[in-house]
This record gives structure tokens, C-alpha cells and sequence, in this order.
């Protein structure tokens, strides 16, 4: 059980967020969107799903740039001596994200440079999580997910690791003394433990306590599917972002692990607009609203001090908005923005 508390001292008392991945694809318009929208809690965003960015400095994987495909292969043990020898020795930039592959990041942090946002309060970005890329992650030969093996996972964690901490570096040479928040998607958690994967939760929550005590900043775990929410409140996590439009009921099922995450500083991000486009359509403020405070009203019978929770408490979009469009994307946002300030107002008399 995890009882210590968590990694950064924050509130951010029914504040608007978003995930990373946008539909635009013109870098300062993403940024500038991002910062309009989000004023106090922006999310550094990415124009693209590749995991392209992410892997400089990672050893042992085959790109095939026809097949647009990433394997691994664990015969290149030099490059695994050389990954390890960079890591032991803290060069953060041998890990450096390439500016090629990660527009919106460079972008962003040129903005908070030259026109630091006033109102901003935490700076956060999107990683991969550790257990659904190495479930996609597949042997060039035999196709063996990399979670399945012990040293890739290993690689892959200590990747998810420095990376972070490369670009919290860098968001901290930009804007001093905000705080930085990591978020991880994992929409494979729903896995665990259940008839259709071999997952082992012991394996899951170590490979994430490592990686988080690693960070060195917040971190967050995004999971879009059902899954024993409790098992995720076992991690050292500091903030459980979850898909409150589909899923608020279920998280509700654990009252007690629930009270020892919000007791120890833990957070809720409540994903409470969806970003299906046809759902989205049919949406409106009031119907989303009243869904919103019905799930909190349910951990509050719980046994949840309300105020706690929603001093606790981030209100976003369900998930990343890449299946939208444009207009879709700020419509969804909107509505995130308005509701948080209905439930910050009425609620904890801001």
C-alpha cells in the first residue's frame, strides 16, 4: 500500500485540462489554441500519434520507414551497453527529443520564453505508458511483446524515464518554478488480470513506482478503458486521469482505496467530455454537467469529502482528441473550460 505523499503539493481545484495529441497540424496554432484555451493548465501538444519521437537513444529497435513500423532486436548488445552507460551517466541529452519529430514541443516551450501565460499554474505533457507500448512493441522475429521481456522492458522504462525527465528540464529552462506534470496513456490497463491477457498486476505496479520514482516531477497515468481502478491507487501515481463519461460509476465501486489516494494528495482528472465525434454532437453543457455531478455525488455517498475531491480534482476531455477535427477539438474544449468554471464556482466559491 502506498501511503507516502505525493510528489508535488498541488490543487488544482476543478481546473481545465486536455491531453497532448491535436488535430492541428500547423505547430503555432496547436500552441496557441493550447495556451487560449487551457490558460492555467496547457498540455504541450503533439501533431501526430508517432512514437517516432520518443525513441533517440533507445537501443535494439529495426525501423522499417516502408511498413512505417518499429520491432526490437536484442542481438545489437552493443547498442545495449552504450544505452546503459549514458543512462548511469545522467546524459540527459544523448536522449534528446528530436525537433524534426516533435514540432509542437519546441514551439511551445519558444512561446513560454518570449510571452510567459500569466494565469499559468502547471505545465504538463503526454508519454507513452510503459505496459501498452510494450505490449505493441514486437520482436522483429518472433513477434514476443517487449513487456514479455525482462530486458526490454527494462529499456523501455528507463527511456520513459529520461525522456521525461529531458523534457521537464526543458520546460524548466523555458518557465521556472511552474510545476510539471507527466502524463502516461495507458488505454491497455484494462487488461490486467482479466480473461484476455497474462498481465501481472505485482509486474505492473513496480514497472510504474520505478518510473515514477524516476521523474523526478508529477505523474499522471491516463487510462480511457475499465479496469480495477484500485489496483492504479496502489501505484505511486499522482494523479489518475479516467473517463468519468463512460466510467464514473465504476471508479465509485472503491470508496476506500479512493479515500487513501485523496488522503495522501492523489488527483482526479474526471474525462467528462467525449471526443467521439457522434457522441460529441449530441452532447450539450447542461447534460454533460449533470452527468459530472452525479459521479461526484456517487464517491461523496462513498464517503469522499466533497470540497477534498474537488480541490482535488482536474475536469478534461475523455481522451486525446486525435479522432476529431479542428472545430470538433475547440467545440470539446469549450465545453471542458465551461464546466470546469460552473463546478469551480458553484462548488468551491471561486
Amino acid at each position: 500500500m502506498i501511503t507516502s505523499q505525493t510528489a508535488i503539493k498541488f490543487q488544482p481545484r476543478c481546473m481545465a485540462t486536455t491531453l497532448s495529441t491535436v488535430p492541428f497540424r500547423d505547430p503555432h496554432q496547436a500552441c496557441r489554441t493550447m495556451l487560449e484555451q487551457f490558460p492555467e493548465a496547457p498540455c504541450v501538444p503533439k501533431l501526430s500519434l508517432s512514437l517516432r519521437r520518443y525513441i533517440d537513444g533507445m537501443p535494439c529497435l529495426v525501423i522499417d520507414p516502408e511498413k512505417r513500423r518499429i520491432t526490437y532486436d536484442l542481438s545489437t548488445k552493443n547498442q545495449l551497453q552504450t544505452f546503459y552507460e549514458r543512462y548511469l551517466a545522467d546524459d540527459l541529452e544523448y536522449f534528446a527529443i528530436n525537433a524534426k519529430y516533435a514540432p509542437g514541443f519546441y514551439t511551445f516551450l519558444n512561446i513560454l520564453k518570449l510571452t510567459p501565460p500569466p494565469d499559468l499554474k502547471i505545465i504538463h505533457f503526454g508519454l507513452p505508458g510503459p505496459l501498452t507500448w510494450g505490449l505493441s512493441l514486437l520482436d522483429h522475429e518472433t513477434g514476443k511483446p517487449a513487456w514479455y521481456d525482462h530486458t526490454m522492458r527494462e529499456v523501455l522504462t528507463i527511456t520513459l524515464t529520461i525522456k521525461a525527465r529531458w523534457q521537464k528540464k526543458k520546460i524548466e529552462e523555458a518557465i521556472p518554478d511552474i510545476p510539471v506534470l507527466v502524463s502516461f496513456g495507458e488505454p491497455m490497463l484494462g487488461v490486467i488480470d482479466s480473461p484476455f491477457g497474462s498481465v501481472s498486476v505485482e509486474e505492473v505496479i513496480d514497472t510504474f513506482d520505478e518510473l515514477f520514482n524516476g521523474i523526478d516531477c508529477a505523474g499522471e497515468v491516463h487510462c480511457c478503458s475499465n479496469m480495477d481502478w484500485a489496483k492504479l491507487m496502489q501505484t505511486r501515481a499522482d494523479v489518475i486521469n479516467f473517463d468519468a463519461y463512460q466510467f464514473a460509476d465504476k471508479i465509485a465501486l472503491y470508496p476506500a482505496p479512493l479515500s487513501e489516494f485523496i488522503n495522501r494528495g492523489g488527483m482526479l482528472a474526471w474525462g467528462i467530455v467525449p471526443v467521439n465525434p457522434e457522441t460529441l454532437a449530441a452532447e450539450n453543457y447542461g447534460n454533460l454537467l449533470d452527468k459530472l455531478e452525479t459521479g461526484v455525488d456517487r464517491l461523496v455517498r462513498g464517503g469522499i469529502d466533497r470540497r477534498s475531491l474537488l480541490e482535488q480534482s482536474f475536469i478534461t476531455p475523455c481522451c486525446d482528441a486525435g479522432t476529431l477535427t479542428p472545430d470538433q477539438t475547440i467545440r470539446a474544449r469549450s465545453l471542458t473550460k465551461e464546466i470546469a468554471n460552473t463546478m469551480r464556482n458553484r462548488y468551491l466559491g471561486d
